[in-house]
């Protein structure tokens, strides 16, 4: 298959992809979610737990919600207390969790994620639409995007082999206060995770390289074509510290 050189740096799309299946998602509260019926006066924290897919999660949230954001977070009873320093400390985390609590099911999650294709496509259509004076009029609509589907109508022979990275968080306390900060991206999350235990539910990043095909070829192309474009996690072990004994 013809294919043109490739685009020379690999790049980082805009929108970074939630990982849904991983049962969280960015925080958002219901400002009529149901409240629990706990009587604890002191400050404290419960423990939040869901299970999805790829194995449970769980971690302490600063809420009395019986379900917490969209991906419904169940409350459990059990809590520890806290101190006025410690409240700071958990509105910043926020929805985080630590890797090394939940490692297991982050574990299947980032070697389960596979490099994709997409194809960019491009077509017009005669569509007629309503002036408002009564009368229909021809208007030419264009329609354009990406698509997994090779054979998608309007294919211009653009490929994008795509690529997830992942990312996570540390929090550290620097002129008075709890400051959040991302790590870089890379291919196995236990490269910075002794540095950035927390994660989040947008902990992956897709990257992508560029390609131009005859539209002929696409239905041909299989991502094995590209192996050796990208390098993935370490498969070979499940250790969260594998350099260690």
């Amino acid at each position: 298959m013809a294919c043109e050189r490739p685009m020379k740096n690999i790049k980082v799309k805009s929108v970074s992809k939630k990982i849904l299946a991983l049962i969280l998602v960015p925080f958002m509260l219901s400002s009529c979610a149901k409240r629990s019926d706990c009587t604890i006066t002191s400050k404290h924290v419960h423990k939040y737990t869901i299970n999805g897919k790829y194995g449970p999660i769980t971690t302490y949230i600063n809420s009395e919600d019986m379900e917490y954001g969209k991906s419904k977070f169940d409350w459990n009873k059990d809590c520890i207390m806290i101190t006025p320093e410690d409240e700071k400390f958990y509105k910043v985390k926020g929805d985080l969790f630590t890797a090394e609590d939940n490692w297991e099911t982050i574990y299947n999650f980032m070697v389960t994620r596979k490099d994709y294709l997409e194809f960019y496509y491009y077509y017009t259509t005669e569509e007629d639409y309503w002036d408002g004076d009564g009368n229909y009029r021809p208007e030419t609509v264009s329609h354009s995007g990406w698509s997994t589907n090779p054979n998608c109508r309007g294919a211009t022979g653009d490929v994008h082999l795509n690529h997830f990275r992942f990312f996570a968080y540390k929090i550290v306390y620097e002129n008075g206060k709890y400051v959040r900060y991302r790590s870089p991206d890379f291919d196995d999350i236990r490269t910075v995770i002794d540095e950035y235990p927390y994660v989040s539910s947008d902990c992956t990043s897709i990257y992508y390289r560029a390609y131009k095909y005859r539209v002929s070829d696409l239905p041909k192309l299989k991502v094995s074509d590209f192996d050796g474009v990208f390098t993935g996690p370490d498969k070979s072990t499940n250790e969260i510290h594998p350099n260690t004994k």
